[in-house]
């Protein structure tokens, strides 16, 4: 009798759209940086809400944007619809998996054109355009976890997995994006391992950054004298240009 209980709950889930709380974080890194960049472009495509939009209208939804960010992404307005596309590595690992999913997913290697297969770019329609207004494709959002909570992670309805947000959004940006895309039947979401939240600067405090100890330049040797004998007549000094004592 259980067993029925638990299979009738599981087939509600199904049908009610619910299979994506069971969906998972995929691992790999680069991934998210195709996939979640392309749905954070279509993101911050509907939120700009221009039929022609231009990669420097979007750049304000967005808190930390690498250095080729603008080299790597693209928008174009054909077949009255606004398409994303976000470049792929030629050694991407990422490729194998956009090859065996991009069908399913939508992704494919030109605005209108075919599933992926391996072009430069792979391409989402962000939205379509519906009397002069933005129609956004149908993704879905929800907030990560814990030490995760400022990240947004999109999806859309069906699929297997969740994918961070890449760049990250601004503050406003993630509310906004919650406000009209989330969802409340989320996983419990948090960053693919390798992405970290500080830097190596944020993770050094001041206690572990200690004084040398005394150092003396003459001709007597010591424990710190970094002169090395190379051969016969020759000596390896890493400082030549101190002043020496007679």
């Amino acid at each position: 009798m259980r067993k029925i209980f638990v299979s009738v709950v599981l087939a509600l889930f199904v049908l009610t759209g619910q299979v994506n709380a069971f969906a998972a974080v995929e691992p790999d890194t680069e991934l998210h940086g195709v996939i979640g960049g392309l749905y954070s472009l279509t993101c911050a495509a509907a939120l700009n809400g221009e039929t022609q939009p231009h990669i420097n209208q979007l750049r304000k939804y967005f808190a930390d944007v690498p250095n080729d960010w603008y080299n790597t992404v693209q928008l174009s307005t054909e077949k009255n619809a606004v398409w994303a596309g976000v470049a792929v590595g030629k050694f991407s690992s990422a490729r194998k998996f956009l090859r065996e999913h991009s069908a399913e997913l939508g992704i494919l290697d030109s605005p209108g054109g075919y599933a992926w297969l391996g072009g430069a770019y792979a391409w989402v329609k962000a939205a379509d355009i519906v009397n002069g207004r933005l129609k956004p494709s149908g993704i879905i959002a929800a907030r990560g976890k814990g030490r995760d909570s400022g990240l947004v992670f999109l999806s859309t309805n069906g699929q297997e997995f969740w994918w961070m947000g890449s760049p990250s959004f601004t503050p406003q940006a993630a509310k906004d994006i919650i406000s009209r895309w989330g969802v409340k039947n989320a996983p419990e979401l948090h960053r693919p391992s390798g992405v970290y939240s500080e830097s190596v600067y944020e993770s050094v405090r001041p206690s572990d950054v200690k004084k040398p100890g005394d150092m003396h330049v003459g001709r007597r040797k010591s424990s710190f004298d970094v002169r090395m004998d190379i051969g016969k007549d020759v000596i390896f000094d890493p400082f030549p240009n101190r002043v020496r004592r007679r």
